[in-house]
């Protein structure tokens, strides 16, 4: 069974969402503004996806962060200020799995060159913009999404913060970059941030994963055998569940990594909150609608 259904994520979208930036220092290094004067020439030109429309304070920055660590992890991924909690929770999702993880390293890959992003096509959506309306970094990325390979440099939207900045959409507590470039080479695919927050769930697994998502939806006549078995596949099959509006016990029109079972309560992971919930059958059933899982 293919559910059509969004996947809801709470940023701009519930009346109890939470968008804060985590708090204290987070160990991120000063980005690249200007162009460095050694610098002539680059061998690799990219633009820069428009950033989605919102209050934020905008600039664009090259973030040094590596792309993965011994290999990617749950931890790694944190929803920004974007309501695309279907992204988040599917790559984290991925991320927990033996398959998911291979399948992330084989969609990035980085490459070494003089690359220059060029920014003066969103300089006018940037709260202060580079000289010149170009960063200069060493390296880009080729993500490959629906198919396609995709462009893109190490430079991100950032706040304005001297010390400790952050990316404004998809984060890293762990500082590495792979779901963060995975979602910039998504929204220059769909010609912006913006476009992200419409995707539904199944349009995001189609892109990033090869195929549609098989599920389930969540009822109170749903038998616990059938939500037990979709958890406990979880450490073997990438798996989400999607929260209902109203929910009261987790977060409201929100997407979850589906973690396992831990004793008879299903464990769920937060991709914005990054937190884990461990709910009863009876509380699952109450605050969700929908479970989706993978085949790979």
């Amino acid at each position: 069974m293919t559910l059509q259904f969004r996947i809801p994520g709470p940023l701009g979208s519930s009346p109890t969402s939470r968008g804060s930036r985590p708090p204290g220092p987070l160990g991120y290094g000063l980005g690249i503004f200007a162009v460095p004067k050694q610098i002539t020439k680059a061998t690799k030109k990219l633009g820069m996806p428009l950033p989605a429309k919102g209050s934020e304070t905008k600039l664009a920055r090259d973030v040094p962060w590596n792309l993965f660590g011994k290999e990617p992890a749950l931890g790694d991924v944190a929803q920004g200020a974007l309501a695309n909690c279907p992204l988040a929770s599917l790559l984290a999702a991925l991320a927990y799995t033996p398959s998911g993880r291979k399948h992330i390293q084989g969609l990035v890959a980085e490459h070494s060159a003089i690359v220059e992003t060029d920014l003066s096509g969103v300089a006018s959506k940037l709260d202060s913009a580079p000289s010149g309306n170009k960063i200069i970094s060493n390296r880009y990325f080729t993500v490959t999404l629906g198919g396609k390979a995709i462009e893109v440099s190490s430079v991100l939207y950032t706040d304005d913060a001297d010390l400790n900045w952050t990316p404004i959409y998809m984060r890293s507590p762990n500082n590495l970059l792979w779901a963060c470039v995975i979602e910039k080479a998504y929204a220059e695919k769909e010609g912006g941030y913006e476009a992200l927050d419409s995707k539904t769930a199944n349009d995001i697994w189609k892109v990033v994963v090869g195929s549609s998502p098989s599920g389930f939806e969540v009822t109170e006549k749903t038998d616990d055998s059938k939500i037990r078995a979709a958890a406990n596949n979880a450490s073997k099959i990438p798996t989400i569940a999607a929260s209902k509006v109203g929910a009261t016990d987790v977060e409201e029109w929100h997407g979850f990594a589906v973690l396992g079972m831990r004793g008879s309560k299903i464990e769920l992971h937060d991709p914005m909150m990054l937190k884990r919930e461990t709910l009863s059958m009876e509380v699952f059933r109450k605050n969700f609608l929908a479970i989706l899982f993978g085949s790979l």
